[in-house]
């Protein structure tokens, strides 16, 4: 079975009033393998992914048996899918999903973070059309990641898809640079080169 086929039968496993998120917000199969190659350099590399949905990333990091994934995500309804989807997959042990806000959640404890778009728009049909309001919130959050960022240890690895709404704090490496030309997505790797404050006082 090829990757999209693959994809379809996880949003398969997803209850179908979701299903509709799966080509905008959550990341293609194909691009979770390469992503999670990037982000774990060991098995045991413990891997945070900011708004996580239903979980694709964590879902290939636990099959690949690559990193132990974490996923957070405010909606609680992806929640409960992605919870499921692991039992299912029996991959349970090596994926954790927490509902609530990516910055309760101390990023210094991770090896890896991965970052696809997370401060877009309440994926309801009601949140279709961005109000003034959403998009300064969506800023803010932006540039509160780019704050939280700036905060991690030397040697974190940083992969966004898509960006995150703001460029990366000082200290940070660009690794390397792919352009998904199916997805017409760029998956970039960065990694922390310095340890925090360290730019301020050279």
């Amino acid at each position: 079975m090829d990757a999209s086929g693959i994809d379809r039968a996880l949003d398969a496993l997803v209850r179908p009033e979701l299903r509709h998120l799966s080509k905008v917000h959550w990341t293609p199969v194909d691009i979770a393998v390469r992503a999670v190659s990037l982000l774990c350099p060991r098995p045991d590399t413990r891997v945070l992914d900011i708004g996580a949905g239903v979980g694709k990333l964590c879902m290939v990091g636990a099959l690949s048996r690559r990193g132990i994934c974490c996923g957070i995500e405010q909606h609680a309804s992806l929640v409960c899918d992605a919870m499921k989807l692991a039992r299912q997959l029996r991959i349970e042990r090596r994926t954790t999903f927490l509902h609530g806000d990516a910055f309760a959640v101390d990023w210094r404890q991770f090896d890896a973070l991965y970052l696809y778009n997370p401060f877009e728009l309440d994926p309801s049909p009601a949140g279709a059309s961005a109000s003034a309001a959403d998009q300064h919130h969506s800023r803010a959050q932006a540039t509160r990641a780019r704050e939280r960022l700036a905060t991690l240890r030397r040697g974190t690895r940083v992969v966004t898809l898509h960006g995150f709404g703001d460029v990366m704090p000082p200290g940070f490496e660009l690794v390397y640079h792919e352009r998904m030309p199916v997805h017409d997505l760029d998956l970039v790797l960065w990694v922390r080169a310095s340890e925090p404050g360290a730019e301020a006082r050279s």
